[in-house]
């Protein structure tokens, strides 16, 4: 079956501007695009790589990611974007597990992959070479290969429950119906204009915006690294028709001399996505006359869920309703759905859900189960059947739209001389909605065991998953069965930030 949407794009598609790089000075059409991709896919076939394998790119946002994408498309080669803000070591594990046979990197970030397997690092993305390859004037068509709809289309990182990254599939069909499914409900289609900030490693920024505005024939500009004061300025410029990012971006525009609320109010669609709502910054851009609408998905499920803009006024923290060919029910621990109003585990079916993790079958047949997707988000539904996020069925911590599990965090904390012994939680925070908090048991006094810990950590883990405090304590708290409180040790934190920032200001 052809899935080579990018073509067909290009038949259809009057010439304009597709893809607009302000960075690099540079605009392309879906033309030049489907000639880009060609062209890259003839290349990465001379390199021997053939239908199934896993080729990767590291990089920020740059039409380059989109060139890769499309070329797998043409090829039936799995494509796989890499979170650039990890750890080199994560980024090795990612690298390792994937199987990954090439990758493509920008060379800012070439420090970060020190210890990937060096042979494996093919080309600079800004480099004259791959500009040369990529030509659009210099056209070597292509005859993209068939593929059935279930096989693997894309690879996207996510941290499982034991910290270990997993590489969560995308089929052709997946990856298709996710776009489609946003573009048909929210009616985009090719005069809209989006900005994409949003990292193209994540699915809010590949599958939730990039995919459903290009499907569209809209017209995408790129940030290649978000910055608040940059993206207002894109915003004046270009005047998006949509916007989706999340909230911790918007906290970022918001707090900006150039913020210029009529922009804002300009869009036809502000979505926030990637964490859980923050009642603070709707509250904030409410009073510009802005409405920040609500969406929800995960990696598994890209954007499943979405408010619009009349109802967001009325139920500003409810994330809507599903999307157009998503079934989202809230099921009990048997799998029975409950009654309105009542909790219960926010449960997805829709052809965009992933088929499972690469080679995680074990935990394939955890979250896939009587063909839902089981969220580990605890929800409830009103009686008009609008969603709304209530808690996290497990103890992960989203900051600034990064997961970050505890365990992880606390297996490095924990090899520093001078801890005995640490707990992690998230607390409240008015940017990140969670930054993570570790309570320590020392084995010593230190006046600067904050110091220490941070500087130790970074060598470890991903900046964002670095506790941003830290409070000494003398006993953990334990509950009932002798196992630390984190309800109690939550409350802690909440309490430390609250004393910080009212003394801050």
């Amino acid at each position: 079956m052809n899935f080579d949407w990018i073509k067909t794009r290009s038949d259809f598609d009057e010439k304009k501007p597709a893809v607009i790089d302000p960075f690099k000075k540079t605009e392309w059409t879906y033309q030049d695009l489907n000639v880009r991709a060609e062209n890259l896919a003839n290349h990465l076939t001379e390199q021997g790589l053939k239908r199934g394998d896993v080729v990767g790119i590291f990089a920020p946002n740059d039409v380059a990611v989109i060139d890769l994408m499309a070329a797998a498309f043409k090829t039936g080669i799995i494509f796989l974007p890499i979170n650039w803000r990890l750890n080199p070591k994560e980024i090795a594990g990612i690298v390792e597990d994937s199987g990954l046979k090439l990758l493509f990197y920008a060379e800012k970030h070439l420090s970060s992959l020190a210890i990937v397997d060096q042979e494996l690092l093919h080309m600079d993305i800004d480099s004259k070479e791959y500009d040369e390859i990529t030509n659009p004037k210099q056209h070597r068509p292509f005859k993209s290969l068939s593929v059935e709809p279930t096989d693997i289309a894309a690879l996207i990182y996510t941290s499982g429950t034991t910290g270990t990254p997993k590489g969560v599939m995308f089929s052709y069909e997946s990856f298709m119906n996710n776009g489609a499914n946003i573009q048909l409900t929210y009616r985009l289609n090719s005069d809209f204009t989006t900005i994409i900030g949003t990292p193209m490693f994540h699915v809010l920024g590949l599958n939730d915006t990039v995919l459903p505005s290009m499907m569209a024939g809209a017209t995408l500009i790129l940030q290649r690294y978000f910055e608040g004061e940059a993206m207002n300025q894109l915003i004046a410029k270009y005047k998006p028709d949509f916007l989706i990012m999340i909230p911790t971006m918007y906290y970022s525009t918001i707090r900006q001399d150039n913020f210029n609320p009529q922009d804002f109010r300009d869009i036809k669609f502000v979505i926030q996505g990637g964490s859980h709502p923050l009642p603070s910054i709707q509250e904030a851009f409410k009073k510009y006359g802005i409405n920040i609408i609500n969406g929800y998905g995960l990696t598994e499920a890209p954007m499943v869920v979405v408010n619009t803009p009349d109802n967001a006024q009325a139920k500003p923290m409810s994330i809507g309703k599903a999307v157009m060919f998503v079934d989202a029910l809230i099921l009990d621990d048997d799998h029975n759905e409950v009654e309105t109003g009542e909790i219960g585990e926010l449960s997805i079916k829709a052809r965009n859900v992933t088929p499972g993790y690469w080679n995680r079958s074990d935990e394939t047949a955890e979250i896939l189960q009587d063909g839902y997707l089981l969220t580990g988000d605890l929800a409830k539904k009103d009686e008009d059947g609008d969603l709304y996020i209530i808690d996290r069925k497990k103890e992960m911590i989203i900051t600034g739209g990064e997961n970050v599990i505890p365990s992880e965090v606390e297996t490095a904390l924990a090899k520093h001389p001078l801890v005995d012994r640490c707990v992690v939680v998230g607390y409240n925070d008015p940017k990140f909605g969670e930054s993570i908090g570790a309570a320590v048991i020392l084995r010593e006094d230190d006046p600067d065991f904050e110091e220490k810990l941070d500087a130790h950590m970074r060598e470890y883990v991903a900046g964002y998953k670095v506790p941003k405090m830290y409070k000494a304590v003398e006993t953990m708290p334990l509950n009932t069965t002798q196992k630390p409180d984190k309800l109690r040790i939550t409350e802690i934190m909440n309490e430390q930030a609250k004393n910080h920032l009212e003394a801050n200001q």
